[in-house]
């Protein structure tokens, strides 16, 4: 795809497109940022438009170049067709990459490109280097040789070495917003309806959006509603402790994220029924009638007390806070407040 075929972060678009046209990419480049926001895109856009036949600042996508250069990343076996544009991905094997990789790398990087004007190395899942190999490589950060190119991705920039991020111009890519998601998914064939509640649970991630098990996270959500509406009626949310306070740290970033992102949700709903906003902004708009029921039942300030308790606990997840605290604390806290 080209750049304008990617979805937000348009600054990192924009920055790129501009050294592309004053043939100023720089040699090195780290791009951090969550999940499913475009980085491997963005990489493998640039890489075509360092190559592309035909435009200076974009990806053409119909050139023989684009065209082998996609291939190339979508399909291994089908790599050969430029080898001038390499992927390593790291995670595949769960393993730390190797101190071969790097050296291929290395010596690849050296040579000139064997049928494209410049070589482009793409590496995901950067953070998980072994100190040997990253170690490795910092000369050839430090000074890529001249049609050769390194892109480094990653969601854990805090994870990659110092020596390393100095040597990169770093990128930072944000989540894609509700709207922006929407826009997409609806452009891709699904009803409205559909991209609103991927958009909504997917909190950012595009390619979470597309591939979500829809019946799965509306079941999910079903669950989260009903310790909601619990604890909105002062009634015990029957299981929340024993489901999540004990949960293993596996599991906190897929159901218990999920639960509260619901719950942050629906605060947000009832925070805009008792505003008098209108119905086509609810975030949950085939829940509108048992949230507008339910409003009655908690003063605008504790709507905004249990959002801004649950944006917290969030934030809690995010810096690695210890579960079985921030589960049970958020609990104890309605209990007294909310006579659960």
């Amino acid at each position: 795809m080209a750049f304008k075929d990617i979805a937000g972060n348009s600054r990192a678009k924009k920055i790129l497109k501009i050294a592309l046209q004053r043939n100023r990419v720089p040699g090195s480049l780290l791009l951090s940022g969550p999940p499913g926001v475009g980085k491997l895109e963005t990489a493998e856009t640039l890489a075509k438009a360092l190559n592309c036949l035909t435009l200076k600042d974009d990806s053409c996508e119909t050139c023989r170049s684009c065209r082998a250069i996609h291939d190339g990343m979508t399909d291994p076996e089908k790599q050969g067709k430029c080898p001038d544009v390499m992927l390593i991905s790291l995670a595949e094997n769960k393993k730390k990459v190797a101190i071969d990789q790097i050296r291929l790398l290395k010596q690849m990087a050296y040579l000139k490109p064997m049928s494209a004007r410049a070589r482009v190395f793409i590496i995901k899942d950067a953070d998980i280097m072994s100190p040997e190999a990253a170690n490795s490589i910092l000369k050839v950060l430090e000074e890529p040789p001249p049609r050769s190119y390194i892109i480094l991705i990653t969601e854990n920039p805090f994870l990659i070495l110092p020596t390393i991020r100095s040597r990169c111009r770093s990128l930072e890519f944000s989540s894609l917003g509700r709207e922006e998601i929407e826009n997409v998914l609806v452009e891709r064939g699904f009803t409205p309806a559909e991209a609103k509640f991927r958009a909504l649970v997917a909190d950012g991630d595009l390619e979470t959006a597309v591939g979500l098990d829809e019946g799965e996270a509306r079941s999910e959500r079903d669950i989260a509603w009903g310790y909601f509406d619990a604890l909105l009626g002062g009634r015990p949310a029957e299981g929340f402790l024993s489901e999540f306070a004990f949960m293993p740290r596996s599991r906190v970033e897929t159901d218990f994220k999920r639960t509260m992102t619901a719950f942050a949700s629906f605060c947000r709903d009832l925070i805009l029924i008792k505003s008098g906003g209108e119905s086509r902004l609810l975030l949950n708009p085939d829940r509108e009638d048992a949230l507008r029921n339910a409003a009655d039942l908690w003063s605008f300030e504790e709507s905004l007390d249990c959002l801004a308790r649950t944006d917290a606990l969030l934030k809690g997840l995010s810096d690695n806070m210890n579960l079985n605290l921030l589960a049970g604390g958020f609990y104890s806290t309605f209990g007294e407040t909310r006579h659960v």
